[in-house]
C-alpha cells in the first residue's frame, strides 16, 4: 500500500468522503444516535473498500456526525447527544427569535473554523510526539496503556465519580483478556468456546455498547416532540466570526487539547468553551447568543484533530469513536502508533489530506442538506429504532458472517445498558478493550527483556518513571475529585 497527501484528492477518496460527510450529518443530527454508534455502524461499509477509500469515508462520517447534532439541538431544542446541549442552550433561543438559519449558518462556518485549528494542531504536533513515542519500550508502552484507562475512567465517571470509571475500565481489561494470550497462546477465559479462542471481536461488542443498548435507553425514554421550525435566511455570518475571532481562537484551543486527553471528548470541551466564553463576555448565552454558537462549534470541531493526535503517535484512543476508526483501520492491515510511519510510510500524510477534504465536505454538505435533514428529523423513533436494531444485526454479523458476533452484540447491549442505569460510563470499557491488548502484550515482552535482571532496573529508566509519577498523581486526582463531589453533596 503506498499513500501520499495529494492521493486523498483524488476522485474515490473524495467520492467517499462526501457519501461519508452526508451519512454522517443525518445520523448526527437524529436525536437519540450519537456519533460512536454511527461510527461503529457505517465502519461496516468500509471494509469491503480499498484502505483509501475507507479511510476517507470515516474521516467523513467522522467529521459530519461532529457537526450533525447542531442541526436538531438549534432548530428542535432536541440535543442528540451531550456534545450538542451547550449550543442547544447558546442556539435554540435564536431560533425562536426567527434567526434560526442563520445560526446555523454561523454553526457550520464555525465548525469549518474549528475543524482547520485541529488539523494544523494535528499536522505541527505528530511529528513531535512521534520522535517522542519512538523512544518508548515495551515497559513504557504497558504503563503509558495503563494510564490511558485510568485517566479515561477519571474524567469520564458519570456523577463525577472516578471510582466507577476505572471499575469501567477494568471490566473492559478483563474483556481484552479474552482469548489466546499473545506470546504462548495460551487460551484465558475462553469456556471451551471455540469462538472465543480469538478473543472478543470489538466491533460487534462496540455496537452492542452503543447501538443495542441506546435503542433500550430510548425505548423507556419518553419520545420528544418534534414540531414545526420556520428557520429565516440561512446565510453564513463572516462578520461575526471576525468580531468574536478570540473567543473562536480560544475555544479551538480547548477543544484541541481536551479531545488530546483520554476520555476527554467533545462534551467537556463543549461545555468548558461555553462556559469560559461566557465568563469572558460577560454575556448569558442562554438568551441567545452568536459568539456562544461560535465557541461551541469551534470547540466541538477542533476536537477531532486533538483525539486523532495521541491515536496516531502514541496508538491511545482518546474516544470511543477513535476507537472505532483504529479498529478499521486494523482490519484494514494499518496499525497506527510510534512505528506508523516505518509501516506505513506516508499514510500520515494522506490522513491530513483526507480530513482537509472532509471538512470541505462537511461545509458544503452542511448548508445544501440543511432542509432535507429536517423532514427526517420527523422520523417517529417507532420507525427509526427497528431500523437501528436491523443495522446492528446487520453490522455484527458482516465484519465475520458469524451469527456468534450477533449473540456477542446483544449481549453487550444488556451489560451496556445494566451499566448507564447503574451510572457507569461505557468509555472507560471500550478504552481498556482497545488498549487492554497492548498493555497484556508489552507487560508480558517486558517480562522477557528484564528476566535476567533486577526488577530494579526498570526503575532507571527515566521515561518510565515519569509515567508512574503520571499515573499515580492522576490515582491521586480521582480520589480528590470522588471526596470534593461527596463534600459537596453533603453540604446541599
Amino acid at each position: 500500500m503506498s499513500f501520499s497527501f495529494f492521493s486523498a484528492f483524488s476522485f474515490e477518496p473524495i467520492l467517499f468522503s462526501l457519501i461519508g460527510a452526508a451519512a454522517g450529518i443525518i445520523w448526527g443530527a437524529l436525536p437519540g444516535l450519537s456519533m460512536t454508534m454511527g461510527m461503529a455502524l457505517l465502519a461496516q461499509f468500509s471494509y469491503s473498500m480499498d484502505i483509501h477509500d475507507s479511510c476517507a469515508f470515516l474521516m467523513g462520517v467522522y467529521t459530519g456526525a461532529s457537526f450533525g447534532g447542531t442541526v436538531s439541538a438549534v432548530l428542535l431544542n432536541i440535543p442528540g447527544t451531550p456534545d450538542s446541549v451547550p449550543v442547544q442552550i447558546a442556539g435554540y433561543p435564536l431560533t425562536k427569535q426567527g434567526r434560526g438559519g442563520e445560526a446555523m449558518a454561523t454553526a457550520i462556518l464555525a465548525s469549518f473554523m474549528g475543524n482547520w485549528f485541529g488539523i494544523l494542531v494535528l499536522v505541527l504536533l505528530t511529528p513531535v510526539l512521534l520522535s517522542f513515542a519512538l523512544s518508548f519500550g515495551a515497559w513504557e508502552q504497558f504503563l503509558l496503556a495503563v494510564w490511558g484507562i485510568l485517566v479515561a475512567g477519571s474524567i469520564s465517571g458519570e456523577g463525577d465519580s472516578a471510582i466507577k470509571g476505572w471499575i469501567s475500565g477494568w471490566i473492559g481489561l478483563g474483556i481484552a483478556m479474552v482469548g489466546s494470550e499473545p506470546i504462548h497462546a495460551f487460551p484465558r477465559m475462553t469456556f471451551d468456546i471455540p469462538e472465543l479462542r480469538g478473543g472478543i471481536e470489538f466491533i460487534p461488542a462496540l455496537i452492542g455498547l452503543f447501538g443495542i443498548a441506546e435503542v433500550m435507553r430510548m425505548a423507556a425514554a419518553p419520545s420528544a416532540t418534534v414540531s414545526t421550525v420556520v428557520m429565516g435566511p440561512v446565510r453564513p455570518r463572516v462578520d461575526l466570526l471576525i468580531r468574536y475571532v478570540k473567543s473562536a481562537i480560544r475555544s479551538s484551543a480547548i477543544g484541541t487539547f481536551i479531545g488530546i486527553v483520554p476520555g476527554g471528548g467533545a462534551p467537556m470541551a463543549n461545555f468548558l468553551s461555553y462556559e469560559v466564553g461566557q465568563r469572558s463576555s460577560g454575556k448569558n448565552f442562554a438568551k441567545g447568543s452568536m459568539e456562544g454558537v461560535i465557541c461551541c462549534q469551534t470547540s466541538d470541531n477542533a476536537v477531532i484533530g486533538g483525539s486523532l493526535l495521541p491515536a496516531m503517535s502514541l496508538g491511545i484512543p482518546s474516544s470511543a469513536a477513535i476507537a472505532v476508526f483504529m479498529a478499521a483501520l486494523s482490519y484494514q492491515g494499518v496499525i497506527v502508533g510510534p512505528a506508523v510511519e516505518q509501516s506505513q510510510p506516508g499514510f500520515l500524510n494522506f490522513l491530513y489530506g483526507t480530513l482537509i477534504v472532509a471538512n470541505v465536505a462537511m461545509y458544503i454538505l452542511a448548508f445544501a442538506m440543511l432542509k432535507p435533514s429536517m423532514r427526517v428529523l420527523s422520523t417517529p423513533p417507532s420507525i427509526l429504532m427497528p431500523i437501528v436494531v436491523v443495522l446492528c444485526v446487520v453490522g455484527s454479523f458482516a465484519l465475520q458472517l458469524s451469527s456468534f458476533d450477533i449473540y456477542v452484540a446483544f449481549i453487550f447491549g444488556v451489560a451496556g445498558y445494566i451499566l448507564y442505569k447503574w451510572g457507569f460510563p461505557l468509555a472507560p470499557m471500550v478504552f481498556a478493550m482497545i488498549l487492554g491488548q497492548l498493555a497484556d502484550e508489552n507487560l508480558r515482552k517486558a517480562f522477557i527483556i528484564f528476566q535476567a535482571e533486577s526488577w530494579t532496573a526498570v526503575l532507571t529508566r527515566p521515561v518510565g518513571m515519569s509515567i508512574i509519577v503520571i499515573i499515580i498523581l492522576t490515582i491521586i486526582y480521582g480520589f480528590w475529585k470522588d471526596a470534593k463531589s461527596q463534600a459537596r453533596m453533603a453540604t446541599a
